[in-house]
């Protein structure tokens, strides 16, 4: 795939000494709560659900004294040299409440900061934001080749702490980078924390039925059995999340053969609603990556019952379309 096939747009870039592969983090101004929010909230604006562009800076820093030759600033030194200058990947963040202690640890968060943290500020990089989507840019070109030097200088010349916000033509000056999907290890996060949102939700009971026979015991195969019932609950408040949109938008029918329930006669006193079921398209991704209402399709019930039978033949055969 290309970058134009993304679901959002590139909206914003990160310029970074190595690549993210978990995470990425962000310096607040202090250690405090107030400080910590405000960054948050900084980088979840400019970001605005859409994709984050991955640069790696020409120049590497040192590290505190007495990390020089700590056999993993030595191999992030090689990492970076093979790197520098180029765009390497495409996320997808979550913000989370987590903040980067909870989610490294407190032995691996304590080594950064000795090895990074300047003048005791040890908060560096402390908000942090999970990457539940990732994409490696095939190639990995040389920013000054995708922008040119002008928009490269625009974007990348200046230090910043936060995000650097793309504009149309230089969008557009990516379109046609190749991408490759990999996987994001942290996407449980962004999955775990919507538990809770789910659990207090009201969820229509077919919804409820429909989402929980697509994702059976063998599809959450090696899940906990309260796994199981977490993932189902989210992904069934997904689905009645993405059916309520359909309804408010005004677009009740079927996304395979176009069904409208209100272009047939007689059945004004019918809910159209009624008429469409609401399918998970991946069940296969569910637990496994952040999934979202683009997971979700409305269909007819002689299409879902395709949609069924050709995921159970595709099973058979091993080809994953699932």
């Amino acid at each position: 795939m290309k970058i134009r096939d993304l679901s959002q747009p590139i909206t914003t870039a990160k310029a970074d000494w190595l690549a993210g592969t978990t995470w990425l983090g962000f310096t607040p101004v202090d250690d405090s709560l107030t400080s910590r929010n405000q960054c948050q909230s900084t980088i979840q604006r400019q970001y605005a659900n859409g994709y984050v562009l991955e640069y790696i800076t020409e120049q590497f820093s040192e590290p505190n004294l007495g990390f020089e030759n700590d056999p993993q600033y030595v191999a992030e030194r090689v990492q970076h040299r093979q790197q520098a200058g180029r765009l390497i990947s495409v996320h997808k963040l979550r913000t989370t409440a987590r903040d980067l202690k909870t989610i490294l640890g407190p032995a691996e968060f304590a080594k950064m900061q000795d090895m990074w943290a300047q003048g005791g500020k040890r908060w560096r990089w402390s908000v942090a934001f999970p990457i539940v989507e990732s994409y490696e840019i095939m190639g990995r070109p040389k920013a000054k080749d995708v922008f040119g030097e002008v928009a490269y200088r625009r974007l990348f010349k200046h230090p910043s702490a936060t995000l650097r916000e793309l504009n149309d033509s230089e969008r557009a000056a990516l379109s046609d980078l190749e991408l490759q999907r990999r996987p994001a290890e942290n996407a449980w996060i962004g999955i775990e924390d919507e538990f809770a949102a789910a659990e207090a939700s009201e969820i229509d009971a077919r919804v409820l039925h429909r989402v929980s026979r697509d994702l059976s015991d063998r599809i959450l195969e090696g899940m906990t059995a309260e796994q199981r019932v977490l993932v189902r609950k989210r992904a069934a408040w997904l689905g009645d999340k993405f059916a309520r949109g359909r309804r408010r938008a005004g677009t009740l029918f079927c996304d395979d053969c176009g069904f409208d329930p209100l272009k047939v006669e007689g059945l004004d006193s019918v809910s159209p609603r009624s008429l469409l079921d609401v399918h998970h398209k991946h069940p296969l991704a569910e637990g496994v990556r952040y999934t979202t209402t683009a997971d979700f399709a409305l269909l007819c019930p002689t299409c879902h019952r395709v949609e069924h039978e050709r995921l159970k033949a595709a099973a058979r055969q091993g080809t994953g379309l699932a």
